[in-house]
């Protein structure tokens, strides 16, 4: 997969023909991807999560708050991962509502999947994922690649996916249950 060329020039789906646009950073894969007049109003706890200021905030202090929820913490939650996706390394893994990234990178970093897609709805934290990769020297042409889809309506075809993580992300979806 050439991500640099699908990012500078787009998508265009081989089976539906619809064409899907490139924001440089990431592949827009959402259904209203290129239209210009359209506004479909998500959940408060799904907007919260667009804004620059969250998606700025999000590993500078909002994240942290995860461990005095009870969560063990980024670098052992990590292991967890990659010790339950063991039986799918140099597979092709989706770290799904993965705002700035903290797995994604990590994911990547770790090269264990041939491919990690960093999915998110928010373009804010997508672009932040992007700092942070650049800043931390993520490869991000080789097997990382950033894509902005709707959880309910995922752009990729059966059995294409050998994993997908969602780390605490299941409260911000608009309807949990046609994601899983």
């Amino acid at each position: 997969m050439n991500l640099p060329a699908i990012y500078r020039s787009g998508f265009k789906c081989s089976k539906c023909n619809k064409s899907f646009t490139s924001k440089d950073v990431f592949l827009d894969l959402t259904v209203t991807s290129g239209m210009k007049e359209y506004s479909e109003l998500k959940p408060a706890r799904t907007e919260l999560f667009r804004s620059p200021l969250v998606s700025f905030l999000y590993e500078r202090g909002w994240r942290q708050n995860f461990n005095r929820s009870g969560f063990p913490g980024r670098d052992e939650e990590f292991q967890m991962a990659q010790d339950y996706f063991q039986s799918v390394a140099g597979g092709i893994l989706v770290d799904v509502s993965c705002g700035s990234g903290l797995f994604s990178r990590k994911f990547a970093s770790s090269g264990a999947y041939s491919a990690v897609i960093a999915l998110d709805f928010s373009e804010n934290m997508l672009l932040q994922c992007y700092d942070y990769i650049k800043q931390e020297e993520t490869p991000m042409n080789t097997n990382l690649a950033l894509v902005r889809a709707d959880i309910s309506r995922l752009p990729f075809a059966s059995c294409s996916i050998d994993a997908i993580h969602a780390g605490a992300a299941i409260h911000c979806w608009p309807s949990p249950s046609n994601a899983v």
